[in-house]
C-alpha cells in the first residue's frame, strides 16, 4: 500500500473543518462501515466533529430549501467564486483544494483537536476512503508534483518500514504583538512561521494532521484500537448520551460534535498566540481564570444534528454537562424553569427574532464580583465591591445601592426582541430588552432610574406620551471628574472616529478606551417592565403599542404560530423550561447577507455581524478588517428570501446541566413555496 506523509502547518481548527463542511455540497461518495472515529481518536481529544456519512449528508442537504437554493442557477456565479476563494485558502494552509479531494471520502469524516499533557496541541482529520484508495494515491502523487513545482521542499524518512514523503513549505510571516505595543494594522510586527501538514494512508483511512507526533499517534491507534479512546471518556459519553436519548428510536445523527470548552480554549490559545504565550507564562490565561472561578464545572458541551429529518429542515440537540455543586462565579448560572412563554400582545409582528428567558438577577449580581476582579482587575480582590460601594457613596456618582434599589425590583422573566431597518446598513439592527418587574415595583424602578441618571450629562429625560425615557444624548466636551477614595473608575469622554464618544476607564492607573455599549440607547419603565433599547427612537415605537390594538407577533405572524405549534407538539407548552427562542431567518440573515454583498460586513454592528467579526478579525488588528469573502456575485436578497424558513429552540435546566433543542422549518408561505418555486430572474441580468 502507498503510505504518504505530507506536512503543512496550520493552527486553525476552522480550516480543517472547512474541508468537512465544504465537501457537504459536492460529495458523491459511497457508503462504508468502519470503526467509528470516536474510537480512533484518543481520550486526550478536546474538540471533535464527525459526519457519519458524507454522501448521505450531501443527499439530505440537497433536499433542504437552502440546498435547493445553492444549486439554483442564480447562485452559480457566487458558488463558483466562493469555491475558488475556499480553494485558495485551503491550498495555502494544506496544499489541498476542494475539487481535488471531493471524491476521496467514502464514509465518515472527522476532525479533532488533541492536547496531550506537556506537548504542543494539534489537529487531526480522518477520512474513510474505503474503495477510494487508488484515487487517493493518485491525488497525493499529483499534489506532490504540484507542490514541488512552487518551491516546496521534498524530503523522505522511514516510519514503520514505510516511506514518508515530507514537504516543507516556505516560511510565511504573521502579525504578532509584544507586551507593551499595539501595532497598527498597516504596520504589524511579524514573525516567521513554518507551515506543515501531514497526510498518511493507513488501512483505508486518509489521515491529515498539523503535527507529525499526532499523526503517528493515530496510525498506532488504528493498529491498536484497545487503547482508551474519546468514546471511553465519561464526560463525552454523558454529554452525547443526553442528546442521543432525545432522538427518535432507531435514528442516528448525521453530525455529532463535542468540546471540553476550557481545555479546548486553552489549547487554541497556545496555538494561536504562539511565542506570546511564552512571554506571558507568569500571567494566568483567561481559561485558567475561568477554571479558578468555578467554570470547570462545565465538563463538556456536545450535540447531534440531523438534516431533513423529523418533518423539519434540520434538527439539533445540545447538552452542556455542568456538574453540580457550583462555586464562585459559576453560581451565576441559575436559570429557573417556568411555563409562562406567551409573548405579550405589544410585541410587533415584524420582528426578526424574539426570546423569552428566565434568570435569577440577584444570583448573577451576587456572584459576578469575583469574576470581575479576576478578569478585569487582574486579580485585585474586592475591586468589584469597592466599585459598587463607590457608586453608592461617591459624591460625584449617583449614590445608589445597585442591589437594594434596582435589582430587588426585578422579576425573573426577560423578553428580548430585534428588528432591522431598511435599507440595510451596518447600524440597521435595533434591540429591545424588557425585564419584567416584581408586582407593584414600577414606581420603585422609576425612582431608581431618576437617581441613577439625573446627574449624568449624557443621559437626558425625554417625555414620550405618558412615559419618561432616559435617553443617551451625548453632551459636547463634557469631562467627568475623577472619583475620590471610593474606588470608582473615572469616566472621561474622548472623541472617536465614528462620531460616538468613547469611554476611557481608569484601571490600575491606565486608561483603556472603549466605545459606549449603546451610543443611541434609552431606558424606561412601562407596562410592568424595565425597557432597555439600543435605539431610543425604536423604543418609542414599542411604547406607542402598549395602549393601542395593533398587529402583534403572537396574533398575526404565521411563522411564529407555526414554530409555536412545533413547541406544543414537543410538549413544551406545559413542560417547564427556561428559554424559548423564535427567529424569522429571512429577516435575521438579511443584514448579514446584504452587508456581505456590499463588501461592508466588517462594519456590521448587528449581533451576528459582531460574532462573525470577532471570529475573523486578527487579534492585533486595529480599525476595520478586510472582508474575508467577496460577496459581489450574490443575487439580490429579495430573490432568495423565500428559501429561509422559521427557526426555534428551547432550553431546559437539568440536574447536571442544560439541554437545548432547535429546529429549522420549511418556508410555508403559499407565495414562497421553497423548493418548488422558481426564482424570478431579471432577463437583463447575466448569470454566468
Amino acid at each position: 500500500m502507498f503510505s504518504t506523509l505530507i506536512p503543512i502547518k496550520t493552527s486553525r481548527f476552522l480550516s480543517l473543518t472547512l474541508i468537512v463542511c465544504a465537501l457537504l455540497i459536492i460529495s458523491n461518495s459511497s457508503v462504508s462501515a468502519r470503526t467509528p472515529a470516536e474510537k480512533i481518536f484518543p481520550d486526550s481529544t478536546k474538540g471533535f466533529l464527525s459526519i457519519r456519512n458524507l454522501k448521505e449528508l450531501g443527499e439530505q442537504w440537497n433536499k433542504t430549501q437552502i440546498g435547493v437554493l445553492m444549486n439554483h442557477p442564480i447562485m452559480k456565479a457566487f458558488k463558483k467564486d466562493l469555491q475558488e476563494q475556499l480553494n485558495q485558502r485551503m491550498e495555502e494552509n494544506f496544499g489541498l483544494t476542494l475539487d481535488g479531494i471531493e471524491q476521496l471520502p467514502s464514509g465518515e469524516i472527522a476532525v479533532g483537536m488533541i492536547a496531550i499533557p506537556n506537548q504542543v496541541p494539534g489537529y487531526v482529520c480522518t477520512m474513510d476512503i474505503a474503495d477510494r484508495q487508488k484515487e487517493t494515491e493518485d491525488y497525493l502523487k499529483r499534489l506532490t508534483d504540484k507542490l514541488t513545482n512552487v518551491g516546496v521542499k521534498r524530503t523522505t524518512e522511514q516510519y514503520q518500514e514505510q516511506e514518508i514523503v515530507i514537504f516543507t513549505f516556505p516560511e510565511r510571516s504573521q502579525p504578532t504583538k509584544t507586551e507593551n505595543t499595539k501595532p497598527k494594522a498597516t504596520q504589524p510586527t511579524t514573525e516567521s512561521i513554518d507551515r506543515f501538514a501531514y497526510y498518511f494512508i493507513k488501512d483505508s483511512y486518509l489521515i491529515v494532521s498539523d503535527r507529525k507526533e499526532l499523526l503517528k499517534l493515530i496510525i498506532n491507534r488504528i493498529d491498536n484500537p484497545t487503547e482508551k479512546s474519546l468514546a471511553d471518556v465519561d464526560d463525552y459519553k454523558t454529554t452525547l448520551k443526553r442528546c442521543l436519548d432525545d432522538m427518535p428510536k432507531d435514528s442516528k445523527p448525521l453530525i455529532q460534535w463535542y468540546l471540553e470548552p476550557l481545555n479546548y480554549g486553552e489549547s487554541i490559545r497556545l496555538l494561536v498566540r504562539g511565542s506570546l504565550v511564552e512571554k506571558r507564562r507568569n500571567k494566568p490565561s483567561i481559561f485558567t481564570i475561568l477554571k479558578q472561578q468555578g467554570f470547570d464545572a462545565i465538563r463538556g458541551i456536545g450535540g447531534v444534528v440531523n438534516i431533513k429529518a423529523e418533518d423539519k429542515e434540520s434538527v439539533f440537540r445540545i447538552f452542556m454537562y455542568a456538574k453540580k455543586p457550583y462555586k464562585l462565579a459559576m453560581q451565576m448560572f441559575v436559570f429557573p424553569d417556568a411555563t409562562n412563554f406567551t409573548h405579550p400582545d405589544w410585541m410587533p409582528s415584524d420582528l426578526a427574532r424574539c426570546t423569552i428567558l428566565f434568570v435569577d438577577p440577584l444570583a448573577i449580581f451576587d456572584h459576578f464580583g469575583s469574576l470581575f476582579d479576576a478578569l478585569v482587575m487582574q486579580g485585585e480582590t474586592g475591586a468589584w465591591n469597592d466599585i459598587i460601594k463607590g457608586i453608592e457613596v461617591d459624591p460625584y456618582g449617583p449614590q445608589i445601592n445597585i442591589r437594594e434599589e434596582i435589582l430587588v425590583n426585578f422579576g425573573q422573566r426577560v423578553l428580548g426582541m430585534s428588528k432591522y431597518a431598511l435599507p440595510i446598513t451596518p447600524t440597521s439592527e435595533s434591540i429591545v430588552v424588557a425585564v419584567e418587574l416584581r408586582e407593584g415595583k414600577d414606581q420603585n424602578m422609576i425612582k431608581a432610574l431618576k437617581k441613577l441618571f439625573e446627574n449624568d450629562p449624557e443621559m437626558q429625560p425625554v417625555k414620550h406620551r405618558s412615559y419618561i425615557l432616559w435617553q443617551r444624548i451625548p453632551a459636547e466636551d463634557v469631562i467627568q471628574p475623577f472619583s475620590g477614595p471610593s474606588g470608582v473608575p473615572s469616566l472621561v469622554d474622548t472623541a472617536s472616529t465614528t462620531g460616538a464618544k468613547t469611554i476611557t476607564v481608569a484601571v490600575n492607573n491606565q486608561e483603556i478606551d472603549a466605545p459606549p455599549v449603546f451610543p443611541d440607547g434609552a431606558v424606561t419603565v412601562a407596562k410592568g417592565c424595565l425597557f432597555v433599547s439600543t435605539n431610543g427612537e425604536y423604543l418609542k415605537t414599542i411604547l406607542d403599542r402598549l395602549d393601542t390594538e395593533q398587529k402583534s407577533i403572537i396574533k398575526n405572524e404565521p411563522e411564529y404560530k407555526e414554530v409555536d405549534k412545533v413547541f406544543a407538539n414537543m410538549g413544551m407548552t406545559d413542560k417547564p423550561h427556561f428559554l424559548q427562542f423564535f427567529s424569522r431567518t429571512d429577516k435575521t440573515l438579511q443584514p448579514t447577507y446584504e452587508l456581505v454583498r456590499q463588501g461592508k460586513m466588517p462594519q456590521s454592528q448587528a449581533i451576528l455581524g459582531k460574532i462573525i467579526n470577532a471570529i475573523f478579525v486578527p487579534e492585533d488588528y486595529e480599525g476595520v478588517r478586510p472582508q474575508s469573502f467577496d460577496g459581489k456575485n450574490l443575487p439580490e436578497f429579495d430573490k432568495v428570501s423565500q428559501y429561509f424558513g422559521p427557526f426555534g429552540f428551547y432550553g431546559i435546566s437539568e440536574e447536571n446541566g442544560y439541554f437545548f433543542k432547535g429546529f429549522l422549518l420549511e418556508k410555508k408561505d403559499e407565495d414562497k413555496i421553497g423548493p418548488n418555486r422558481k426564482i424570478e430572474e431579471n432577463p437583463n441580468e447575466k448569470v454566468e
